[in-house]
């Protein structure tokens, strides 16, 4: 019985042939790429929505520059400053981002 203890210690380990642990973090990490490009892609469409509805509401705020002029006035005139048509026409092609 001794015999038999002492050759299963002698019984030297088998290396594998092929490195599976290689290819299971390479598919581990391709799929992990997907999911976050997947994901990437619904939250890419969600914002592409999102600013294509803001695109199509029409803007009723801003429209009217009459209105805006009128309302510009109002507010230089209780700060007591004083301000040409210039100057409105300046701050409202900033308002509007033009």
């Amino acid at each position: 019985m001794n015999k038999f203890l002492i050759t299963l210690a002698r019984i030297p380990k088998c290396q594998p042939r092929f490195g599976f642990a290689d290819v299971l973090k390479d598919k581990d990490k391709g799929d992990e790429k997907v999911y976050f490009t997947k994901e990437d892609q619904k939250l890419m469409s969600k914002l592409l929505k999102k600013m294509k509805e803001n695109n199509e509401k029409p803007k009723s705020s801003g429209s009217n520059d009459k209105e805006d002029k009128e309302d510009l006035q109002k507010i230089f005139s209780r700060y007591k400053i004083n301000y040409t048509d210039a100057l409105i026409e300046e701050v409202l092609n900033w308002k509007r981002g033009d």
